[in-house]
């Protein structure tokens, strides 16, 4: 069993401290995620908070690390697509406000301590659509399944494995085109 499965099912027996272990696991993770979408940090900050904030309150009956890794994802997304219809942005960023989150970005990224190789995928998967992106960062970056993927996304698994193919041949243009090859992977 993973730390994070453990974690909760303390959690739910009781032990209250075990709630700092499920945050340090998943955080930096749900936090990437949801920044995927909102694309500003603090508000990615507050989702990921209101989700785990949700886990603690609703107290799912989950059993396995794929089901918590997948319910918290799928509430950082609804929870994230219902911020950009709530709060549909007119004015572009400044680039002081891009600069910034690319630091902020960055920061995470560290922390995660991500090989070199998943820092390049994880910027290029910035120049994807959105649901190139999500299927990408479900699947590579979650650990999840395309099964799992695609119930978070509210598709079909034989439309998620689409999404996914088209994905990943979108995402070899941008590498190219950024002169890596598959070796360099």
């Amino acid at each position: 069993m993973e730390k994070g499965i453990e974690s909760y099912l303390q959690f739910l027996k009781g032990d209250k401290t075990a709630m700092r272990s499920i945050v340090e696991s998943y955080w930096d993770t749900m936090l990437l995620f949801t920044n995927g979408y909102v694309h500003n940090l603090s508000d990615a900050e507050d989702i990921a908070q209101e989700a785990l904030i949700e886990l603690a309150v609703r107290k799912p009956k989950l059993e396995e690390e794929h089901q918590l890794k997948a319910y918290l994802y799928k509430i950082c997304r609804n929870k994230a697509l219902n911020h950009l219809k709530k709060y549909q942005r007119m004015v572009g960023l400044s680039p002081e406000a891009e600069e910034f989150i690319e630091d902020e970005t960055a920061q995470i990224e560290a922390r995660m301590e991500m090989k070199d190789s998943n820092k390049l995928l994880h910027r290029a998967m910035l120049g994807l659509q959105q649901n190139y992106r999500e299927i990408l960062y479900l699947r590579y970056f979650g650990d999840l399944s395309m099964k799992e993927a695609a119930r978070i996304m509210r598709i079909t698994e034989k439309q998620a494995t689409a999404i996914a193919y088209q994905a990943r041949q979108q995402l070899k243009k941008i590498l190219e085109k950024e002169g890596y090859s598959g070796e360099d992977l």
